[in-house]
């Protein structure tokens, strides 16, 4: 043996000379079992995974060490004297932020890598793809549930993978003689307890993470026949108690649990690696990295400092939710013990106790002994009730949630503005676990296209949002999404998904383009809050633009200009092509350019004037005149020294000029007396 191999030495990572994901599968599995047992010993000494459990418990009513008796009055104590009262603040506190940071649909806006016509198509493409994962495959329940166990639990995840054998099938492998799937992305959620990663790490930008799931152990013996009696031989989750947030003696399951290792490409791993193992003789797959990054997306609300540990405000309600529980179950149990009323008798009163009970009774006794008394036990300090609001305070403090948002405003905020103040403020504090939120969607927005460009090579069908919000069936395969690049996200309003709030937004439309917003696109943007009505128009033609530009610098000559284009906007879009010093040298460039922009300005010419009316397009005249102007048109239909005609009036003043124009197109009508002026002399 040499010096070297004498001094290496065995770690938890491999040895010293050797990283552990690079070792043979076997041996890379041992590390990983030990790595995990030590990530799990460790939180359980240091008490982390027990605050997440109680948490769990708290959110789900589970106090006083109950769980089925959660919603119902206990009893406790030596004797069962003591009356156990729950009141969940701490649910609905957490239930509030929720909804807060989720109640707002994030709007997905893809980005391509450049901006030519073929990349706007398909961020077009990504953009309905993304919304019909959110809807049809409800990635946004998992978002939710996501965000969920950040506020309850510190940490949330989200694992995002691709499989193959999901979907209709579209070929078979003659070789292997197996069918070929369309394959699909998968979303699942993970708690806290089912993600190990390295815990040495100051901050969330892991190399490599460990999953764990549970699934049917007959299932995968099926899968994988030859280690089926090694399988049916695990532990299933009902004798693994150690790690779940809730069992009991009484579980029966098969499930065993699956765990998935994911190494990142790095300088030491350059195709990164993936692993499923059940054991540790028991290695199902051990490939190279299929994903570009990590498939596993976490969210947390923020993190303790200089680890990667979620940490939740929620973390600090707990003692103050034992508090109440605990105030609540004193001045209840209180009132339970002495809440039949107790009549206090002298001795020598000669009354019986019978003689007490009932009503219009006459009662003789011993007056110098004195007359009966109620006895008044059931009071209880006004101060454990202070404490108790004091508590619900303090709750409220800490989590930003103030009683405003959770309905029930002190006394003294009166005014609207004051309200809303509060209300605000308790949207900013939660805006840091919003832009969390934010940000997760963003990655796993990004990271769905990554899978679908690397992944979905068969043609795929998704039912999509097409126009006028109409769903439509497309057909798509990684081809048609290389060129996007990223996801980005925007918030929806809050002010827009209520119905008030819709109907501000179309009347204010309304009075700000009454002539441009039709009835019908009224009621539309009132139903639905969106504005697509308004904007899909526009949207297409500058499309058709950025496609005529690229035909013109790509040197195609059938570029047509049709009558119904919106010729300003086409003119304006047009010149852009001449704006690069660089292309202005190209002469047959220009002149195609010119010719195109030409062909424009002819049909504003030629073209019908009740045409260009009805569009809102202004006809030019004759070639070096001038284009009639609004203010010639409302002198031609109310006299020089009349009111100012109205839109309609000046249309209609319009139409009226253009049919007596006869076959051409003629510009205003000027005055009688320059039209009979004489021709300038030339001399």
């Amino acid at each position: 043996m040499t010096d070297l191999e004498d001094s290496t030495k065995t770690t938890s990572f491999g040895t010293d000379n050797e990283y552990f994901a690079t070792l043979p599968a076997e041996e890379a599995v041992d590390v990983l079992h030990k790595r995990a047992n030590d990530w799990f010993e460790t939180l359980t000494n240091n008490n982390y995974l027990e605050k997440v459990r109680r948490c769990w418990l708290a959110y789900h009513g589970a106090y006083f060490d109950t769980f089925s008796d959660g919603h119902s009055i206990t009893f406790g104590g030596e004797q069962g004297e003591l009356v156990n009262l729950p009141v969940n603040h701490f649910r609905n506190i957490a239930q509030h932020i929720l909804v807060m940071v989720t109640a707002n649909r994030p709007s997905f806006q893809a980005r391509s890598t450049n901006t030519d016509y073929k990349s706007l198509v398909q961020t077009n493409l990504a953009n309905s793809l993304l919304d019909y994962y959110m809807r049809e495959k409800r990635l946004e329940k998992n978002l939710r549930l996501a965000v969920e166990y950040a506020i309850v639990m510190g940490s949330g995840y989200i694992k995002m993978e691709w499989n193959s054998t999901s979907g209709e099938i579209y070929d078979f492998n003659e070789e292997t003689q197996t069918p070929i799937y369309e394959g699909d992305v998968v979303f699942t959620n993970l708690s806290p307890f089912d993600v190990v990663f390295d815990s040495t790490k100051e901050s969330t930008d892991l190399d490599w993470v460990i999953t764990r799931s549970w699934k049917n152990k007959y299932d995968i013996a099926a899968k994988y026949p030859q280690y089926a009696k090694d399988i049916k031989a695990l532990k299933t989750k009902s004798d693994l108690q150690q790690f779940k947030l809730i069992g009991s003696s009484y579980d029966e399951t098969v499930d065993i649990p699956v765990y998935e290792f994911y190494h990142k490409r790095t300088e030491s791993m350059p195709d990164g690696r993936y692993m499923i193992y059940l054991d540790d003789d028991i290695v199902l797959s051990d490939s190279p990295m299929p994903y570009r990054q990590l498939p596993v997306y976490r969210i947390s609300p923020s993190d303790i400092l200089g680890t990667p540990y979620g940490y939740t405000s929620m973390f600090d309600l707990l003692p103050l939710q034992d508090s109440i529980n605990s105030l609540y179950s004193t001045a209840l149990t209180n009132q339970n013990a002495f809440g039949v009323q107790n009549v206090y008798v002298p001795r020598g009163a000669d009354i019986a106790v019978n003689q007490l009970g009932g009503g219009l009774n006459v009662i003789e006794g011993n007056a110098q002994a004195g007359k009966p008394e109620a006895l008044n036990l059931t009071e209880t300090p006004a101060e454990i009730f202070n404490f108790m609001q004091q508590l619900v305070n303090d709750m409220e403090t800490l989590s930003g949630v103030s009683s405003v948002a959770r309905g029930q405003p002190e006394p003294s905020l009166q005014s609207g503005t004051a309200l809303a103040l509060i209300q605000n403020q308790s949207l900013e504090f939660v805006s840091g676990l919003q832009g969390q939120y934010v940000q997760l969607i963003e990655d796993l927005g990004s990271g769905l296209i990554g899978l679908l460009k690397d992944f979905a090579a068969a043609p795929r069908v998704a039912a999509i949002t097409g126009k006028n919000n109409r769903t439509e069936m497309k057909q798509f395969t990684s081809e048609d999404l290389t060129s996007v690049s990223r996801v980005i996200v925007d918030v929806g309003n809050a002010l827009a998904q209520t119905t008030a709030g819709k109907v501000q937004i179309a009347e204010q439309l309304l009075q700000m383009m009454p002539e441009q917003l039709t009835p019908q696109q009224y009621l539309n943007i009132m139903n639905t809050g969106k504005l697509d009505t308004l904007t899909d128009a526009v949207m297409d033609e500058l499309t058709l633009v950025r496609n005529e530009n690229e035909r013109l610098v790509d040197g195609e000559t059938q570029v047509l200009a049709l009558a119904t284009d919106d010729h300003q906007l086409h003119i304006k879009e047009h010149k852009t092509v001449l704006a690069d010093p660089d292309l202005r040298l190209d002469d047959e460039l220009v002149a195609r350019t010119l010719d195109h922009i030409q062909e424009h300005i002819r049909l504003l010419r030629e073209t019908d004037p009740d045409l260009l009316v009805m569009t809102r397009q202004q006809p030019l005249g004759p070639a070096g005149g001038s284009p009639a102007g609004p203010q010639d048109q409302s002198m031609n239909a109310q006299g020089a020294g009349g009111p100012q005609a109205t839109p309609d009036e000046q249309a209609a003043s319009q139409l009226a000029a253009a049919n007596s124009m006869g076959p051409l197109p003629q510009p205003a009508q000027p005055p009688a007396e320059l039209q009979q002026m004489p021709p300038l002399s030339s001399s």
